[in-house]
């Protein structure tokens, strides 16, 4: 056995498929298979079951796991501690970032430039990476206000995000704004899950209709007119079809982090990056949080 193949077995255990293995490891779907196979064969043992809805660890599988994490740990530890010491301004950084923050772009475009030497690879937050894992190299989150990073991560506040309820103008009594009794929530979680958020609003008992997670189709609902929405503030700055429904309070849901790994702390270009991130919100910090 070598390392790759323990890679495959990784891969395979947490994709439960051909496919998702070959995205994980950026390699080709026969050369999963072929790897799987060529290792099956070495150990004299079945370590996944090929069925139709996927690849199932055998028993086999599951006693060999937690040596190829260990392995891995072990292989990833060791990278970082080369990445975090390295003093130079090139190489491969992968950013994690969430959506709506366009504005970071254009900073990120003369990063580019500033930095020849430094290849971005930009990756929607919306995608789940595992820091320790090296999945990516700088993360900037949306954690819960009380939320603070877990202590392998290293982190700075960018900035707390404010939220109210939000509607389109059209939508407000013309005799008394502040009166919504007819109007109905947007949601954001399938219906029968707890609203959680309703708490934060002025008004929880108004009925709960769709499911809309997404921040940006959020924002759209509104504008469409679909009712009232909780969502972050910025996201109604410069849009002169929405209001803040009167009387609604503003509150602190979220804040903004950037994050890496603690063993990458040392390392030159992160170190830049972060530092650029943190100039810009620093810059649009009265429109995240307008309280």
């Amino acid at each position: 056995m070598d390392w790759d193949d323990m890679k495959v077995l990784l891969a395979l255990a947490r994709r439960g498929s051909a496919r998702g293995a070959a995205q994980e490891l950026k390699v080709s779907n026969s050369t999963i298979t072929r790897r799987l196979d060529e290792l099956e064969r070495a150990l004299r043992a079945q370590l996944f079951d090929r069925t139709p809805d996927g690849y199932r660890m055998t028993a086999a599988a599951e006693a060999l796991l937690p040596t190829a994490e260990h392995i891995e740990e072990l292989a990833l530890a060791a990278e970082r501690r080369i990445t975090g010491a390295d003093q130079d301004l090139e190489g491969s950084i992968r950013l994690t970032m969430p959506d709506r923050v366009e504005f970071l772009m254009a900073r990120l475009a003369r990063f580019a430039e500033e930095y020849p030497g430094i290849e971005l690879e930009l990756v929607p937050g919306g995608i789940p990476l595992d820091l320790s894992r090296r999945e990516a190299d700088i993360a900037i989150r949306v954690m819960p206000a009380a939320s603070k990073p877990p202590d392998y991560l290293i982190g700075r506040l960018l900035c707390p995000l404010s939220a109210s309820t939000y509607v389109h103008r059209d939508l407000l009594r013309t005799d008394d704004p502040g009166d919504v009794s007819h109007l109905s929530w947007v949601g954001r979680y399938p219906a029968g899950q707890r609203e959680t958020w309703l708490q934060q609003t002025q008004h929880p008992d108004l009925p709960v209709r769709h499911s809309i997670s997404d921040l940006s189709l959020m924002q759209m609902a509104a504008r469409c007119r679909m009712g009232l929405v909780f969502m972050p503030c910025f996201l109604a700055y410069g849009q002169r079809d929405l209001v803040k429904v009167p009387g609604a309070s503003t509150v602190h849901s979220t804040n903004i982090w950037v994050l890496t790994h603690r063993d990458l702390r040392l390392s030159a270009r992160l170190r830049r990056l972060r530092e650029v991130i943190a100039e810009e919100f620093a810059k649009v910090a009265p429109q995240l949080d307008t309280r």
